[in-house]
């Protein structure tokens, strides 16, 4: 079992009322967006420094929207 302090323990006891879930399953949830945005981040870094390596120019957005109609 994770020790929390008091305080923050309360405040995801509520969190997980206020979703209608026990404490268990809103921690998982929690974790598990976490990790996800972790290796979103990570993943996101890496083909930011291939793409800053590549020396290719960027793209301005006015040209993307023109040419992409968005």
């Amino acid at each position: 079992m994770i020790e929390l302090p008091a305080n923050v323990e309360s405040r995801l006891i509520h969190a997980a009322q206020d979703e209608g879930q026990s404490l268990a399953q809103f921690v998982d949830l929690l974790l598990e967006n976490y990790l996800e945005d972790k290796a979103d981040a990570k993943a996101a870094e890496s083909a930011y420094r291939e793409y800053i390596a590549s020396g290719e120019a960027a793209i301005p957005l006015d040209k993307l929207i023109a040419e992409h109609g968005v």
